[in-house]
């Protein structure tokens, strides 16, 4: 079966990706109303990460991984290889060798929906890998996959040079044309949450000060004094 390559992708300006670095998946998630986060069952392998670059996009066969080698050498420092391993989950496509080749070429990290192996090698060598599962079964290499076409990754779009945040909490795609305005709100949410925090700080509660009191009043939910009996 016959795969593409594109070498080259847009990216976004450098320093907005650059601006991205300040911001962890959660908010960037709420300025993008709640989505394009990938599944929950997309995990970090070690903690305390946070990465951000442009996806190198690589669309594999199942069970198959013969493009994430080539994937490896058309990304740029900074960049995220991100992988649709079509969810499968029994064989892996990533490894200790490919780790290390990805962290002496400075590529920000992997985002794979699928397995890996080697779990050990990979948290020695402390580099950012998120992924579905662990698995000790290698791959094939008898098809041949593509590389930066729009791919699914975790239910969620991604297309080559959209920026990947992962960190702790998971991973969230940015468009690559929404990257400005999604940073815009991003910087303002952290400034509203930055208000509840020194309000709770002081006392205030957290129905005060994000008007949830306003807002189960208009629900209609109603309210009882006494308490509950059968």
């Amino acid at each position: 079966m016959n795969g593409v390559i594109y070498k080259k992708i847009k990216r976004v300006k450098k320093e907005i990706i650059e601006d991205f670095k300040e911001i962890p998946t959660t908010i960037a998630s709420d300025a993008m109303n709640r989505t394009n986060a990938m599944r929950a069952s997309i995990k970090t392998l070690i903690e305390n990460v946070h990465i951000v670059g442009s996806a190198i996009t690589v669309k594999c066969m199942v069970g198959n991984n013969i493009m994430t080698h080539q994937a490896i050498y058309l990304a740029e420092p900074g960049d995220v290889i991100v992988i649709d391993a079509r969810g499968h989950v029994d064989t892996s496509v990533w490894g200790g060798i490919q780790t290390l080749a990805c962290k002496s070429r400075g590529i920000s990290g992997v985002v794979i929906d699928g397995s890996v192996r080697d779990i050990q090698d990979i948290r020695k060598l402390q580099y950012p890998v998120f992924c579905t599962g662990v698995v000790p079964a290698g791959p094939h290499k008898g098809w041949g996959d593509s590389i930066n076409i729009p791919i699914q990754c975790g239910g969620v779009s991604v297309n080559p040079g959209d920026i990947i945040i992962g960190d702790d909490d998971g991973v969230v795609v940015i468009p690559r044309n929404e990257a400005e305005e999604v940073l815009k709100r991003a910087k303002e949410r952290i400034e509203m949450e930055k208000k509840w925090i020194e309000g709770v700080k002081h006392g205030k509660t957290t129905l005060e000060l994000m008007e949830l009191d306003k807002k189960i009043k208009e629900l209609g939910v109603k309210i009882f004094e006494e308490e509950y009996e059968k």
